[in-house]
């Protein structure tokens, strides 16, 4: 009797609501629940899902059927095609929706402040990263991985300086493939195999560029995970070897950056610390290595957007400096980590 009396309750609210718009609906749905009538708000609720999900999904019947739903804008709304390609076309237009995701952290640092002076440039300067990722295949070969594009690029802005110019920046695109590790409670959750090029887009004696395979694991245990990566450069086509200097444009790059880093995160409610290692593992007079603190924290006043504090200490900052040291803090936001 009770299933059968909710039953007709819901056909009354569909009839009854049937010409309103979702946002009339909400409004009802929203005095019910201040008035404490729960099971009447939740059906109103329902409907409203059904609704959106319906008009997500809504596809023409026919060549004739123009009337499906893209967006509804109030009471107006943007009419589908024909076509079932033309309309994911349309979605993507109004959407902007190419399944492009963030990759690694978006920010701006809009002060940084290097306790080493470079001649040439200001110690104060504006920092800033664009990453994202597109995915390309899924499932290859069997198995439950999946394909990325990434890009990254990173700027080093002359805020200071009159004419404000761009000091540096690093392209950096790859291609990777992200495995999951699909044995039960292992602290291995992932790894990943991908090539990277990372470059400066100069020319001349400023050039900057190199070519690396690498490997990474994500590992998680007791809250903290940590990222191992090692990586081996390839060679430029026009030397026998990394070691031959002949036209490279940095070819002592490892002795400074290594062959490999190691990232540590934390989270913690709202907050994310993460730590990044860098070294060449050589124990004499020629150890070179660099460490990076990263602090995101939530922003009371602005949503999905943190606070972002970064210390970096030693080679390898930008590849214009990747046989500098950089003693740097930086301030800023972070609309992803």
């Amino acid at each position: 009797m009770y299933k059968k009396t909710i039953l007709i309750i819901i056909a009354f609210f569909n009839l009854t609501l049937m010409a309103d718009s979702i946002s009339t609906i909400y409004q009802k749905a929203q005095m019910l629940e201040k008035q404490g009538k729960i099971k009447e708000a939740l059906l109103l609720y329902k409907i409203i899902a059904k609704r959106s999900i319906k008009i997500k999904n809504t596809k023409p019947n026919s060549k004739t059927d123009n009337n499906n739903t893209i967006i509804t804008y109030g009471d107006n709304s943007i009419k589908g095609y024909s076509h079932e390609s033309t309309d994911k076309s349309l979605r993507e237009i109004i959407f902007s929706s190419f399944d492009a995701r963030p990759y690694k952290m978006n920010y701006l640092l809009p002060i940084t402040y290097d306790f080493v002076s470079h001649p040439g440039r200001k110690d104060t300067e504006t920092k800033f990263q664009i990453s994202f990722k597109k995915s390309l295949a899924k499932d290859l070969f069997g198995t439950k991985n999946e394909l990325f594009l990434g890009y990254t690029q990173t700027s080093w802005w002359q805020t200071s300086e009159k004419s404000s110019p761009f000091r540096e920046t690093n392209y950096m695109p790859e291609l990777f493939m992200v495995f999951p590790y699909l044995k039960k409670q292992s602290p291995l959750k992932a790894y990943t195999i991908g090539i990277l090029h990372q470059s400066n887009g100069q020319g001349g004696t400023i050039s900057r560029s190199w070519n690396r395979i690498y490997l990474n694991g994500i590992f998680q245990k007791d809250g903290v995970f940590i990222i191992p990566r090692v990586w081996y450069r390839i060679p430029e086509h026009k030397k026998r070897n990394i070691y031959d200097s002949s036209g490279d444009d940095n070819p002592d790059i490892y002795k400074y950056l290594g062959y490999g880093d190691l990232r540590i995160s934390y989270p913690y409610k709202r907050h994310l610390f993460t730590l990044l290692l860098r070294d060449n593992f050589k124990f004499d007079g020629t150890n070179r290595g660099a460490v990076q603190f990263d602090w995101t924290f939530p922003l009371p006043w602005i949503s999905d957007t943190f606070g972002y504090l970064q210390i970096f200490s030693g080679y390898g900052e930008s590849l214009i400096d990747y046989n500098k040291r950089n003693d740097k803090i930086g301030l800023g936001f972070a609309i992803t980590r």
